[in-house]
């Protein structure tokens, strides 16, 4: 048998033993909790600063299409007076050509006229 002094002493070695474990329970189920907080605060964080980002860039992009559907109206408009000035130069040179061939026929037929005269 052990020695009332001396079980007196192991019970509380072991009741300090099981306090100190207790303690370092609680200190890890703290930790663990303020590491989840931590966790959940910087996913919360990433995920906004995601869709901040998301956000931005459809702005930004749709400014470019903005710019770019204007570019694009500009060159048409741009295209459309150049083939109207086309054509109307192409219709002064038939209408041109068409003179002359007119002017043409006039003269040879005065011509005929006067040799066959």
């Amino acid at each position: 048998m052990i020695p009332r002094d001396d079980a007196d002493k192991v019970n509380e070695a072991v009741e300090r033993m099981a306090q100190t474990m207790w303690g370092s329970y609680e200190t890890a189920m703290e930790n663990t909790a303020a590491v989840r907080e931590s966790n959940s605060r910087f996913v919360r964080n990433l995920f906004e600063s995601n869709l901040e980002l998301l956000r931005a860039q459809a702005e930004i992009q749709a400014e470019l299409n903005c710019h770019t559907m204007q570019s694009l109206a500009d060159q048409i408009r741009k295209h459309r007076e150049a083939l109207l000035e086309l054509s109307r130069e192409s219709l002064h040179a038939y209408d041109g050509f068409v003179d002359s061939l007119s002017s043409y026929y006039e003269e040879v037929s005065k011509e005929a006229e006067r040799s066959g005269d």
